[in-house]
């Protein structure tokens, strides 16, 4: 199977070597790239640490003042592969949520019982502000502090649609709402065959398509190895 993966290009190697070995050919066309902001260690001040995505982590390493305060708290993740992120920059006390912001809201809530510290979100932009909400209506202090933000990648105009109907995917696969988006923006759904799945990590990621997509199907979790397996459906 022709295979389209729209993830950026730090995070795609694994998803790649996946689909590369269950026999797929795949075409990498990120929608995405990472900016990393530093943060000053004199900024921060909390009993635990918050991400819900793993680019936090690769961020944090450009601003190695600040690790060894943060290292020794404990550290929440939305999903396995954020927790390996702080795992591999050395944070040990890693609590693992389901892998979507309610779930891990739900979480924190269940951990932090009466406690009161102050909670240090490593956020990105664009992101959904679920996770705040639910904080900020259970009366829980959250600081946020801003450590990537996702730019669109630069091409000349016509040449991603270009591409994805030269590569003409019988699958794609779409890990968040913005790089639906982005990708309809660009290509519109009769330029894609009709037999083609669009295959989507969550329900809000499948929002995002337009209806003249045909074939759209949500992992029944959100992760990767509930998306890829929609392939062998």
């Amino acid at each position: 199977m022709r295979v389209l993966v729209t993830r950026p290009e730090t995070t795609a190697d694994r998803t790649l070597r996946r689909l590369a070995l269950a026999g797929h050919e795949t075409l990498l066309l990120p929608l995405s790239e990472a900016e990393h902001l530093p943060i000053r260690a004199g900024a921060l001040s909390a009993s635990a640490v918050v991400a819900t995505s793993a680019e936090a982590f690769r961020a944090l390493r450009h601003s190695p003042e600040a690790l060894p305060s943060l290292v020794s708290l404990p550290v929440y993740c939305v999903g396995d592969a954020t927790a390996e992120a702080a795992l591999d920059l050395g944070f040990s006390q890693v609590r693992v949520g389901p892998g979507d912001a309610a779930g891990l809201a739900e979480l924190i809530l269940r951990d932090r019982g009466a406690a009161t510290g102050v909670l240090l979100y490593l956020a990105g932009t664009p992101r959904l502000p679920e996770l705040e909400t639910r904080m900020t209506v259970a009366g829980v202090p959250l600081q946020v502090r801003l450590v990537y933000r996702m730019r669109p990648v630069v091409r000349p105009p016509g040449a991603f649609s270009a591409q994805v109907q030269a590569f003409s995917p019988d699958a794609v696969l779409f890990y968040s709402r913005e790089a639906a988006r982005q990708f309809f923006f660009e290509v519109a759904p009769a330029m894609l065959a009709d037999a083609v799945r669009i295959l989507c990590l969550g329900p809000r990621i499948a929002d995002a398509v337009p209806p003249g997509c045909r074939h759209v199907e949500i992992a029944p979790r959100p992760d990767e190895d509930a998306l890829l397996a929609l392939l062998d459906a």
